[in-house]
């Protein structure tokens, strides 16, 4: 049901005519000061003292309607940046969860194998049949290590990709994430970002490789990700945050980095990058 209304809302309309309107109401106030000096000129009335006071009055009925829409615009594009993104992260759960119920099929015929070839002693070949799908079992379990759903299908569509991409991805996670204050979907925005950030960096490297790591400390919880992509000027370094920069000239848009600082900020987090000639290490660090 929720869906259903959402989809009959379209943001992009909804803030266009919320400009219309606002503008609608300023061209009407406008006109509405215009006549009616008109009229008080025409009856030699000197109204002027009260005009004044009319003028101030629709000038300050135009600001307050002015603020009241961009505060609306700006709650819609909120809005619906969560629900694109709870949108994503749905997606990737389903996925992830067909991922699942496709290997828990493949391993019953898989055991059925194996059973078969132990039976008829055959115990090399059954030894050598288990190392075969040990593989592809890891490929997914390696990622089922925190109770945040959102985030394990996260890394599972990150993985993914990677794969596709011809990127190795070593994964080192380690905490649960139990506790973690940050909405699913937004440690979700802020790990994506990061690891879109990495598959960038290292898209013109020989031996392409990404680590991602997840565990806590005395202070709360940490997230590195890290490349062997290009090393980052140190003039750089202090800009990457920043909204608008980018190092991909047109191909960026300079927000990614920026929504996560953003985001960190918001939970009382910190975000920082250390770069050389071997890597670079993205630390976002999230309290208890």
């Amino acid at each position: 049901m929720i869906r259903k209304v959402w989809k009959q809302l379209n943001i992009t309309k909804t803030v266009i005519t919320l400009i219309l309107v606002n503008f609608i109401q300023v061209i009407i106030l406008i006109s509405i000061i215009v006549y009616s000096y008109s009229i008080f000129n025409k009856t030699n009335i000197n109204f002027s003292g009260n005009m004044v006071l009319i003028f101030y009055i629709l000038v300050a009925v135009v600001i307050f309607n002015g603020i009241t829409s961009i505060k609306d615009i700006y709650l819609l594009t909120s809005i619906n940046i969560k629900y694109q993104m709870q949108k994503k992260t749905i997606f990737e759960i389903e996925t992830l969860n067909k991922t699942l119920r496709g290997q828990r099929h493949d391993f019953l015929n898989h055991l059925q194998v194996v059973h078969s070839l132990i039976e008829m002693d055959e115990y090399i070949e059954a030894s050598d049949y288990i190392k075969k799908v040990y593989k592809d079992i890891n490929r997914v379990s390696r990622i089922l290590r925190t109770s945040n759903v959102a985030v394990n299908a996260l890394l599972q569509a990150k993985l993914q990709e990677c794969e596709n991409r011809g990127i190795m991805v070593v994964l080192k996670i380690s905490s649960p994430l139990e506790s973690l204050i940050i909405p699913s979907w937004e440690m979700c925005r802020v790990l994506s970002n990061l690891i879109d950030n990495a598959i960038d960096a290292v898209q013109n490297k020989t031996d392409k490789l990404i680590q991602i790591e997840i565990y806590e400390d005395i202070m709360g919880y940490v997230f590195k990700v890290i490349d062997n992509g290009d090393m980052i000027p140190d003039k750089m370094i202090d800009k990457i945050f920043d909204v608008g920069f980018t190092t991909k000239n047109k191909n960026g848009e300079g927000m990614g980095l920026a929504i996560v600082k953003e985001i960190v900020n918001n939970y009382s987090g910190s975000v920082k990058v250390n770069s050389c000639n071997e890597k670079t290490i993205f630390i976002v660090k999230i309290p208890f």
